[in-house]
């Protein structure tokens, strides 16, 4: 990799690495996941970041571990194509009614359930609000970190959001679960091929006269990959390293975010509070990784090396 400040576009210390990468993307979205519009468009766009300039080439490798997210999160279409493995659905209601049901109306109900018939357009446009900023937020901090020359911050926020993902993909394959939409519309009945759904945030649709999440959840990859909920997860890293740069106004509106898609979550039946626990120690756990393993007891190469590059003027 190199550590000047001269840009070989096609140098073979770059191009070697973009080619072998990009022929096992191809064949691995070619052969097994299988190619839409969203795979291609994301290939040009690396291309075009990678190779046209240095500045672009350094926002790539700041940026690269959540490149391999959204990889990896593309790939779980395979999860909602598979009937294999057994779905956790009856099992995971009754845990939370366990844990944390109460009684309202004479009945013994969870508070997905209590929401599901109790809802109001003030909660709806808050939590809609800032439910789909799971992403827009990261990308934009990312983005502040990068052009304010907080070129290793960026990359570890990036880095332990990677992780937490990770863990979240070991959840989805191991532990399949349905989300309490899911059973509440059909009960313990496992439907593999069953659609995603917007579920409470159809509300939010109606309010702003747009199917935003509708559309969103229509290209879902995995109907049943509620536990954990990495939204839930997101903005605890991002509350974290936003806490680190030391900006409180991002601090605070990115905690308000937090609370809001952790309560939203719940809210829109689109995941138990079990879940959401899950996903915040998954978010705890990458961080941790990140800025114990990685960035203090034991520090790779790669990581050095990768730090050197986007660090240098």
């Amino acid at each position: 990799m190199p550590q000047d400040n001269s840009f070989d576009r096609l140098s073979k210390n770059w191009l070697l690495p973009f080619v072998v990468l990009s022929a096992l993307y191809w064949l691995w979205f070619g052969l097994v996941v299988g190619v839409t519009e969203i795979e291609i468009g994301f290939y040009i766009f690396i291309c075009i970041i990678y190779f046209l300039s240095r500045g672009t080439r350094k926002l790539f490798l700041s940026f690269s571990p959540m490149f391999i997210y959204l990889l990896g999160y593309s790939s779980l279409r395979l999860l909602h194509n598979s009937d294999s493995g057994a779905i956790h659905n009856q099992d995971l209601y009754d845990t939370e009614l366990s844990l944390f049901g109460f009684h309202f109306g004479g009945e013994h109900i969870i508070p997905c359930e209590y929401f599901a018939e109790h809802h109001n357009m003030f909660l709806d446009a808050i939590t809609g609000t800032f439910y789909v900023s799971w992403m827009p937020f990261p990308v934009i901090f990312g983005l502040i970190l990068f052009f304010t020359g907080k070129r290793k911050l960026v990359f570890n926020f990036w880095l332990a959001f990677l992780f937490a993902n990770i863990l979240g993909f070991i959840g989805y394959i191991l532990f399949p679960a349905a989300p309490p939409w899911y059973y509440l519309q059909y009960g313990a009945e496992i439907m593999h091929h069953a659609p995603p759904s917007a579920a409470g945030f159809i509300r939010f649709d109606e309010l702003i006269g747009f199917p935003l999440y509708e559309n969103m959840y229509s290209k879902g990859t995995n109907t049943f990959g509620a536990m954990p909920s990495m939204h839930a997860a997101f903005p605890t890293v991002l509350v974290y390293y936003s806490i680190k740069y030391k900006n409180k106004a991002l601090s605070l509106l990115f905690i308000i975010s937090m609370l809001s898609i952790w309560f939203g979550a719940i809210y829109s039946n689109h995941h138990y509070i079990l879940d959401v626990i899950v996903g915040i120690c998954c978010a705890i756990i990458g961080i941790l990784l990140t800025e114990t393993m990685v960035n203090r007891t034991f520090v790779p190469n790669w990581y050095k090396r990768t730090l050197i590059y986007i660090e240098t003027n």
